[in-house]
Formats: structure tokens, sequence, C-alpha cells
């Protein structure tokens, strides 16, 4: 049996839409050996079917690598569904890797980058999920590319959960078809400063240009408590306060690794989960066990 632990993304990053992404060590964790027949466990009954995005991934890599399995799956969700911090991403990713893995590892990791981001539509959260770190991604000429960027050492991250979803769909629904060219320009800008801000340890930088103009001002309101939150976590001194992927999460950019008990929730009119992280700096984590 093989164990593979996959972490948590956060996307965007405020003004990287679509090109930035993160890995937290938050983890769904997936124990898979080859079985007669397709078994997963640990899931909703709707999810045990091979419609799961582990067992699509899976299948994606074994019809690329001409065999064909049946396995079975345990999937243990740390990262929340819905929630805007890759779990769907994470699912893409550990199914490949189990696939390669249950096949002697005979496509490498650009092969299994370009199969999962064509599954799930864009690259950003599958390339932090896959590579680890911070990451800044492309596509050209339908295949994706990517980079990891060194973050400063001092910088925290605490992500924020709500008890509501908000589906990636509907997030995308609510933005706009246009914009206007100074919003691009100043996203344009910002993207590059904020990096530099990241890397460098600019505090006053990061504080500044983190001023996204593309998708928060829109998908914010489908964020209750955004407005009431983000002022309580900007008076306790975070540098950054942004939508968590497509939301409902957030996520706080700060120097502070118990940032999360600065932050008074009580008069907010949802229920918020406030976990303190480490940025995953490694590919997931992959090894044999004892079957259990």
């Amino acid at each position: 049996m093989i164990k593979i632990k996959v972490p948590a993304t956060s996307a965007n990053l405020g003004v990287g839409f679509d090109v930035l992404g993160i890995a937290l060590d938050i983890y769904n964790t997936y124990y898979v050996r080859e079985s007669d027949k397709l078994i997963i466990e640990g899931v909703e009954e709707k999810y045990q079917t091979k419609d799961n995005l582990f067992v699509v991934a899976f299948n994606e890599v074994c019809t690329k690598l001409n065999v064909k399995k049946n396995i079975y799956v345990r999937i243990e969700n740390d990262i929340p569904i819905s929630r805007g911090l890759g779990s769907s991403a994470s699912l893409y990713v550990a199914g490949a890797l189990a696939a390669n893995t249950l096949n002697n590892n005979k496509l490498n990791l650009q092969e299994i980058f370009e199969i999962c981001t064509k599954l799930e539509g864009h690259p950003d959260n599958i390339a932090s999920a896959l590579f680890g770190g911070f990451t800044a991604s492309l596509m050209h000429e339908n295949k994706p590319y990517t980079k990891q960027i060194k973050v400063h050492d001092k910088y925290k991250f605490t992500v924020l959960i709500p008890d509501f979803k908000i589906s990636t769909n509907k997030a995308r629904n609510v933005l706009p078809h246009s914009y206007y060219r100074e919003d691009v320009v100043s996203n344009m800008s910002s993207i590059a400063h904020l990096i530099l801000a990241l890397n460098d340890g600019d505090d006053k930088m990061l504080s500044i240009a983190n001023n996204d103009k593309i998708h928060e001002p829109y998908r914010k309101t489908l964020i209750e408590d955004f407005d009431t939150l983000k002022n309580e976590c900007l008076k306790n001194n975070a540098y950054t306060f942004t939508i968590s992927g497509s939301g409902s999460s957030c996520l706080v950019i700060s120097d502070d690794k118990d940032f999360s008990k600065k932050i008074n929730t009580s008069n907010l009119k949802n229920n918020w989960t406030l976990i303190d992280c480490n940025i995953h700096l490694s590919t997931p984590i992959i090894e044999e066990i004892t079957d259990v």
C-alpha cells in the first residue's frame, strides 16, 4: 500500500489571479493499493464512484500508460471542500501520483503537471500542490509552465475558513467579462511588486502591492463578514488579507506565527475557523506502508 499526503493550496494571493499559488501544511492523505474492484472509503457515498476526482486522475494516467487497474483508496480529508483551498487539485494530484507510483514512475513531474492541469482547467493550484512552495504559472500553447519563488522566512500564513461553501462556478460567474485598462495595468504592476516583496521581505511594499482589481471586488460580495474580518486582521498588523482561491476562505500574511489568536470573531455573522500555517516546500509525500 502507498500513502500520499498532498498539501492544501491557496491561489491568486490577491493580485495574482489564476497565476500565483502557495502550498500550505494542511493535508489530504490517501491510502492506495491495487484491488479487484474500485473501492473508495472515507468520503460520502456520492463520492464513492468512478467520477471521484482522485479516480478520474488515476484513470487518466493509466490510460496514458496503456494500462488498466482497479484500486482501493481511503481518503482522509483535512482540506475543506469548496472553500478555496485546493481540495480538487489535491484529489487530481494524488490520483495521478498514485497511478504513476503503482506503474513504476514512468511519467515525470512535468507530465503529471500537464495531465492534472488539463483536468483542473488552470495550473495555479495544481502547480503548488505538485511542486510545493510559492509558484507562478502560465499556459503557453496549451501547455502549463511554473516557477517556484522563494518567500522570506519571516512571513507566516493564516487561513480563515467559514462555515459556508462557494462553488468555483459561482465565483467565476460574478466576474465581469471585460475590465478597464487601468485596472489591468494596476494588477500587472502589483503582481510584480508582490512577488518581489514576498521574496525580499519588504513589508511596506507587500501591503501596498496587494490591491486586486480583477476578482476580489466582485467575489467579496459572496463572502459575508469579508470587510469586517479584513479590518480586524489589518488592525492586528496583517500585511495582506485576501480571498483564498475563489473563496469562501481567506488568507492572511503576517509575521506572527500565532496570528489567529489575535483575531476576535465574536461579532461576525458566520462561524470562522482560523488556522496558522507554514508553507509546504516539497512535492507531495509518498511512502510505502503496511496495509492498514
